[in-house]
C-alpha cells in the first residue's frame, strides 16, 4: 500500500474547489436566507414590542378616558340633584305661599260673614230689647231713656260676644 501523492494532491483540490462551489452556490445563499429570516424576526419582534407599548398607552389613555367620564357624571349627577333640590324648594315655597294665600282668603271671607252675621244678631237683638222694653214699660218712659236702656243693653251684649 503506498500512498500515492498525485492522487492525494488531486483529492485536496477536488475538495477545495468542492468547498468553493458550496461556499459559493449554498452556504451564502442559505446564509443569507438565514439572515432575512432573522432580519424579519428581529423586525416582527421590534413591531410586537412596539404594539404591546402602544396598547399599554392605549389602556392607560382608556383608563385616563373612563376616570375622568366617572368624574364628570358623578358632577353631572350632583348638579342635577342640587337642581332638583332647588326646584323642589322653590315649588314647595310656591305651594306654600298659594296655599297661605287661599288660608288668607278663606279667613277673610269667613271674618266677613261672621262680622254680617254679628250685625245682623246686633240688629235682630236690638229690635228684641226695643220690643221687649216697650211691652215692659209701656208708657212710663221716654224716648230718650229707652234709647239709653237700648245703648246700655247693646254694649253689655257687645262685651259679652267679645
Amino acid at each position: 500500500m503506498s500512498i500515492h501523492w498525485y492522487q492525494l494532491l488531486f483529492q485536496i483540490i477536488n475538495f477545495g474547489i468542492l468547498i468553493l462551489v458550496l461556499k459559493k452556490f449554498l452556504y451564502r445563499p442559505i446564509i443569507n436566507v438565514i439572515n432575512q429570516r432573522n432580519k424579519k424576526i428581529e423586525d416582527s419582534i421590534k413591531a410586537a414590542e412596539a404594539n404591546l407599548k402602544e396598547k399599554a398607552k392605549i389602556e392607560e389613555i382608556k383608563k385616563q378616558a373612563v376616570m375622568e367620564a366617572e368624574k364628570e357624571a358623578v358632577r353631572i349627577v350632583e348638579a342635577a340633584r342640587k337642581e332638583s333640590d332647588k326646584t323642589a324648594k322653590q315649588i314647595l315655597q310656591a305651594a306654600r305661599t298659594e296655599a297661605e294665600g287661599e288660608v288668607d282668603k278663606k279667613l277673610k271671607l269667613l271674618t266677613e260673614k261672621l262680622a254680617e252675621q254679628e250685625s245682623q244678631i246686633t240688629g235682630r237683638i236690638t229690635d228684641l230689647v226695643i220690643k221687649a222694653t216697650q211691652s215692659v214699660l209701656k208708657g212710663s218712659l221716654t224716648v230718650s231713656q229707652q234709647n239709653a236702656i237700648i245703648d246700655s243693653e247693646i254694649k253689655k251684649l257687645a262685651k259679652l260676644s267679645k
